[in-house]
């Protein structure tokens, strides 16, 4: 009888550390990277943005103005070379459908988002494109 009683006790113990497992292997899920097809906006004036270990704002770097139309009216810049595939040219207004990968577990150092170019919707060229108000500061210092 008491030998029964330590059986049931070991099998209840043994399936609820079995529950518990399936239950850690949920959770991991949110270890995945979440990829999704999306419509960016580039537009044709550049933008200025500074390395992270720039705090002086020294070393300004030209790059390229985009829109996500999950994020719209909000533009963020991105280094030239952030859409694999892309290739921005000065002066041309871009419509992108890009694949955006958001990573679960990205390098410290780089952003938490990585793009890659599915195709051009439309390149629009632009006669006026103004230089970076940032860039015009500084040639005037």
């Amino acid at each position: 009888m008491k030998t029964l009683k330590i059986w049931k006790l070991a099998f209840a113990m043994l399936a609820a550390f079995s529950l518990a497992s399936c239950s850690i292997d949920d959770d991991n899920d949110k270890d995945k990277d979440i990829t999704k097809e999306i419509n960016m906006s580039v537009s044709a004036e550049p933008g200025v943005m500074y390395d992270l270990f720039d705090s002086m704002r020294e070393h300004p770097i030209e790059c390229m103005r985009v829109m996500t139309e999950d994020e719209p009216g909000q533009w963020q810049n991105l280094y030239f070379s952030e859409v694999k595939g892309f290739t921005y040219e000065r002066g041309h207004e871009y419509e992108l459908r890009v694949k955006r990968t958001i990573l679960a577990n990205p390098p410290q150092d780089a952003s938490n988002r990585t793009y890659e170019l599915v195709r051009i919707l439309a390149d629009k060229k632009v006669e006026d494109v103004a230089e970076p108000v940032e860039k015009e500061r500084w040639s005037s210092q």
